[in-house]
């Protein structure tokens, strides 16, 4: 028995990490659309995500038919059966995005990076109070000590990335407290967003569909950025945000959230770090930008917390097993 749960489990543990790459690519398509403002570079994700969705199924149907239809019922189904829970989800998983987009600019990105990752720690309190007040069925996860103390290495290694690359902003300003509000409020919905795949899990329905609610619902919150905000549709700005849906929201979205579902709640917050991680790194590779030991010294941190909870939550989990099979 432990053998076949552990197999599943590194299989979907290789899926997240998967995904938190692509989503991680985001930042190189959108770091090469000129002349645009950010909002629309927003609406511009969500658009091209939402047009992905009919172009994979067109892709994936000769090859995989009978999966295609499955998966193109359920997105019905979800919308159908599920109204109420369908809206939360995609104005939740579309306000992270937007709202750390809008902390990237008025505060600074790196600050954002850090902000939005704190949603490892808010988790369990905002699953508390979502099991209180909205979703009574649903028992809290019990979280370790190990689970606080990896969160907090993780933070300390995104601080030690930023600190030795960017510069601190100054808060004396109305545009970084905004910043710094829509930062915070971001990493709010982004754990909010962990809670609700529990939730969808518990009613049958794939994590897979928060990535599709958000495309929809995003486009249509983001669409009068298009008529009242600067937008440069160039054939070089249409690329970039082609690869920026395609890449690294729909097919990374799809990917991390069905790796992000499948694995425990007490280590999927923790592999989540490795995005930004991602993130610096093909920044890195690709945009030629330069790094310092400080900045190894902080990946180095993120990736050796990771490795060592992931290696310890599967150790207490064979354990747990044996057991139980005992």
């Amino acid at each position: 028995m432990f053998s076949l749960f552990r197999e599943y489990e590194n299989r979907h543990i290789g899926t997240l990490v998967l995904g938190c790459l692509m989503m991680g690519s985001m930042g190189i398509f959108a770091n090469h659309i000129v002349q645009t403002h950010p909002a629309n570079i927003v609406f511009l994700r969500f658009f091209f995500c939402t047009l992905s969705f009919p172009l994979i199924a067109l892709i994936a149907y000769p090859l995989f038919p009978r999966t295609t239809r499955d998966k193109v019922m359920e997105t019905i189904s979800f919308a159908k059966d599920h109204t109420g829970l369908w809206v939360v989800v995609g104005i939740s998983m579309a306000l992270v995005v937007a709202l750390y987009t809008l902390g990237a600019v008025l505060l600074s990105v790196g600050l954002s990076v850090i902000l939005l990752y704190t949603a490892a720690i808010w988790f369990p309190l905002m699953e508390k109070l979502a099991c209180r007040y909205l979703f009574r069925d649903l028992r809290p996860t019990q979280f370790s000590r190990a689970y606080y103390l990896s969160v907090s290495l993780n933070l300390l290694g995104l601080l030690t990335i930023i600190v030795g690359t960017t510069q601190l902003p100054s808060f004396g300003s109305l545009s970084s407290v905004l910043g710094l509000i829509s930062a915070v409020t971001a990493s709010m919905a982004f754990s909010f967003s962990m809670v609700l795949v529990r939730v969808i899990k518990t009613k049958g329905i794939k994590t897979e569909q928060m990535i599709i609610t958000s495309s929809f619902i995003g486009s249509l919150i983001m669409l009068p950025a298009l008529f009242l905000l600067p937008i440069e549709l160039s054939s070089g700005n249409l690329y970039n945000a082609f690869g920026m849906g395609f890449i690294a929201t729909a097919l990374g979205g799809l990917i991390y959230f069905k790796g992000f579902g499948s694995v425990r709640t007490t280590l999927a917050p923790v592999i989540a770090y490795l995005e930004p991680i991602f993130g610096f790194s093909l920044a890195i590779l690709i945009l030629a930008e330069q790094f310092t030991p400080t900045l190894l010294l902080g990946m180095a941190i993120i990736l050796a917390t990771n490795i060592g909870y992931t290696l310890l939550d599967l150790w207490r989990s064979r354990h747990l097993l044996a057991d139980l099979d005992q």
